[in-house]
């Protein structure tokens, strides 16, 4: 049997490894999820379900004579890693259990819980009255831990009579019906194609004979949808491999074999512009060395950071973006292949973690009054629908785009309104990339930074940029140590904004208009003591003749 502890550190993991930072991140627990947690226990033998050993782990820690007694769940153990989110999971997964037939209540939510806990009656669980008592502490420490490590929040209070059973329901994206809906939907279309979340995405909305649950999600909060199409598109790889069934046995929850690919853009002195396959990192899983074998040539590839590997030394051609490609896998021997989705565009954004470095790749969603490149098909129909987006003000660019290759580059994108609801046309995934999930989002560039450590060194901070379309915003920043407000003013939009953190440690920052707000994000100030020498384990080559290539100032034997 598996401890709380275990439970707690596996839960994390799962939900955190090989994430991209600054993606937002929802604690969706199903059975589904504990099931494939607990699979890959080692040294553990459990006699029936997980679910089952994870219930009786989270009630022997928490329940002392029908009582909840949260206080030795509080706080951080000695890893620095918070120790009450075990419990949270069995709060939303007390949500996952509420069928569609069941109103998102109070009532029926506590009912759930008291199931999972195995309690009697009906209502709020004695021990989880309010204040300190209540599970909202869990929740905020969960919250701000995941700040520290990069990450966007996503769990929220309620108002009223909703205030803490709001924050277990909002993380629930995907319920076991809606799972089930969703396979069905995939066995009566046979739908087999290699496609991207974005892409299935797009046609799971176009169906739209769901429940009220999953159709409220499809259709009305967009700050879910990525993370939503995340989620559809791993019950799509679940009925790729094993197909439809209620009883899946416990060989079915490692159902990914493949690993998918972005494009990373570099441009050279002389204006050659080149993209490299961009393996992305397996999400819930260690990252691994990876090898890939592509026209008997062998590519190794380690992470480059949290969600990436490093970009291969190998450019696709117009063929491969055309059709899309499969990559054979030779390491590690529990994936196949590597797959560059067939798309009709692509969009590379800025990089996340340095505006100032000039490359772009497939990072994620462009923000409002952030320039990003959009590679596109030439083809007819889709140019149409681009060139109908700047006639509507949505969208706008900079350079006149060749037109005599099968793919164009329009360079200096950039979303310049909201209101997109309305808008119309032919590519809905084409929209969907490019609407806005968020009003405002903030931006951390310059200053001198430790990408590892994901801080600033102390007297060179960074810079704070709102992007958005509002004219001015009110920009908060307060030390978290002690609640010090060091800013709180209205700065101009799009603008770079220069603060001085006075001293080493963790600031917030949020922005607001009168109707909007930015999720909070969490800047690091380190001492320069913290730098440590690192050697790089990836350099850019370019080949010079046939025998030697040139890595920086270095010239080596090929």
């Amino acid at each position: 049997m598996a401890s709380y502890t275990d439970w707690n550190q596996a839960l994390i993991s799962y939900f955190i490894d090989g994430v991209p930072r600054g993606t937002r991140i929802y604690l969706s627990v199903d059975e589904d999820v504990i099931e494939n947690i607990g699979y890959n226990f080692t040294d553990s033998s459990v006699d029936g379900k997980w679910i089952d050993d994870f219930n009786s782990a989270v009630r022997k820690k928490v329940i002392v004579d029908e009582y909840v007694n949260l206080k030795q769940i509080k706080g951080k153990n000695p890893q620095g890693f918070p120790q009450g989110v075990a419990f949270l999971c069995a709060c939303v997964l007390a949500a996952s259990l509420m069928g569609e037939e069941e109103k998102i209540s109070e009532k029926d939510y506590f009912k759930r819980l008291r199931e999972t806990l195995a309690l009697p009656g009906f209502h709020r669980p004695q021990g989880m009255k309010s204040g300190s008592d209540s599970e909202e502490p869990l929740w905020k420490e969960w919250n701000l831990w995941l700040m520290q490590q990069g990450f966007l929040v996503s769990a929220q209070p309620g108002s009223g009579p909703t205030k803490y059973t709001n924050y277990p329901i909002s993380q629930c994206l995907l319920r076991r019906t809606d799972k089930d809906k969703l396979q069905q939907l995939f066995q009566e279309k046979k739908w087999q194609a290699q496609w991207d979340a974005l892409t299935l995405f797009v046609y799971v909305k176009e169906v739209g004979l769901f429940g009220k649950h999953l159709r409220d999600l499809l259709t009305e909060d967009r700050e879910r949808y990525d993370s939503l199409a995340e989620e559809i598109y791993q019950v799509y790889e679940q009925w790729q491999e094993y197909g439809y069934s209620k009883n899946k046995n416990c060989n079915s929850y490692n159902w990914s074999h493949n690993l998918s690919c972005g494009l990373y853009r570099t441009e050279s002195f002389l204006g050659d512009i080149s993209y490299s396959l961009y393996p992305k990192q397996k999400r819930r899983c260690k990252p691994e060395l990876i090898e890939i074998q592509i026209n008997e040539n062998n590519y190794q590839s380690r992470e480059e950071r949290p969600g990436w590997y490093y970009p291969l030394d190998y450019y696709v051609n117009e063929t491969e973006l055309e059709q899309g490609c499969k990559y054979q896998i030779t390491s590690p021997n529990n994936l196949d292949y590597l797959v560059l989705p067939d798309r009709d565009f692509w969009i590379l954004v800025s990089d996340p973690d340095n505006y100032d470095s000039g490359a772009f790749a497939s990072w994620g969603k462009p923000s409002p009054g952030n320039e990003f490149i959009l590679l596109c098909k030439n083809k007819k129909e889709l140019l149409s629908d681009i060139h109908n987006l700047r006639d509507k003000h949505l969208l706008e660019w900079s350079n006149q785009p060749s037109t005599n290759t099968k793919w164009i580059e329009i360079e200096q994108c950039m979303v310049v309104s909201h209101a997109w609801d309305k808008v119309i046309i032919k590519n809905q995934a084409l929209k969907d990339a490019l609407q806005p999930s968020v009003s405002l989002s903030i931006s951390l560039s310059g200053g001198l930074r430790v990408p590892k450590m994901d801080a600033w060194l102390i007297g060179y901070s960074p810079q704070i940029t709102i992007f958005g379309l509002y004219p001015t915003v009110k920009i908060k920043v307060t030390e978290l140590a002690n609640g010090r407000v060091i800013m709180d003013e209205s700065h101009p939009i799009n603008v770079p904004i220069n603060i001085s953190l006075p001293h080493t440690g963790e600031y917030i920052v949020q922005a607001f208009t009168q109707d909007r707000s930015t999720p909070k994000r969490l800047i690091r100030i380190v001492d320069w003591n913290k730098l440590e020498i690192e050697k790089s384990n990836h350099y850019e080559f370019r080949n010079i003749n046939d025998k030697n290539q040139i890595c920086g100032s270095i010239i080596q034997k090929r």
